[in-house]
């Protein structure tokens, strides 16, 4: 009895001096807060720095992080949507571009390029753009091919990861967020537009 007594309380002492010598870990989650800007560029310095209009006239610098990937048809003049992020000593730092135009139609094109770095070490680069136009011709799972204003037709491939509205029908008009190559553009989301 006097044996398994000192052992329990030997096993007690041994297991108290275990539990205290292990750390607590707490984890903290820090939140980004990111703040869209849209506006006018006034000057781009490719990896550096981005300058933008804003719509209250006010005329704003920021930096760019090293690895946001700019749209190719960013310049002087183009209109822009900046994701911006805080940076260190009180900077805005950009973390993604996405580029407006106006097409010849005169409808609103929107242009995102992505740089992911997968953990194998490949980066692969994505050109994502947006487009509207009315439904021409639409086959359930294979293609969708519209009509924009100037009368030019343009056919995408949609895939099994394409998001579609299921009542989806000729006559439409949509909003295509084109992906993929440019001699074969994958729709990756269609939307119908409401016009007023």
């Amino acid at each position: 009895m006097k044996l398994t007594t000192l052992l329990v309380a030997c096993a007690c002492i041994g297991l108290t001096a275990v539990a205290s010598a292990q750390t607590v870990q707490t984890e903290t989650k820090t939140e980004t807060k990111v703040v869209t800007v849209n506006g006018e560029v006034v000057s781009y310095e490719p990896g550096r720095t981005i300058v933008v209009r804003q719509p209250d006239q006010r005329v704003v610098t920021y930096t760019l992080t090293p690895n946001v990937v700019v749209p190719a048809d960013v310049k002087v003049g183009r209109t822009v949507t900046l994701y911006t992020e805080p940076g260190e000593g009180g900077a805005t730092m950009v973390s993604r571009v996405v580029s407006t135009s106006v097409t010849p139609e005169g409808k609103i094109k929107r242009t995102t390029e992505e740089t992911r770095t997968s953990a194998s070490g490949a980066t692969s680069r994505t050109t994502t753009t947006e487009i509207s136009g009315k439904v021409e011709a639409y086959e359930t799972g294979k293609t969708l091919t519209i009509v924009k204003s100037d009368g030019s037709k343009t056919t995408y491939v949609l895939t099994g990861q394409s998001q579609v509205p299921t009542d989806l029908a000729i006559g439409k008009t949509v909003t295509i967020v084109i992906g993929g190559n440019p001699d074969e553009p994958v729709a990756k989301t269609v939307t119908y537009t409401i016009e007023k």
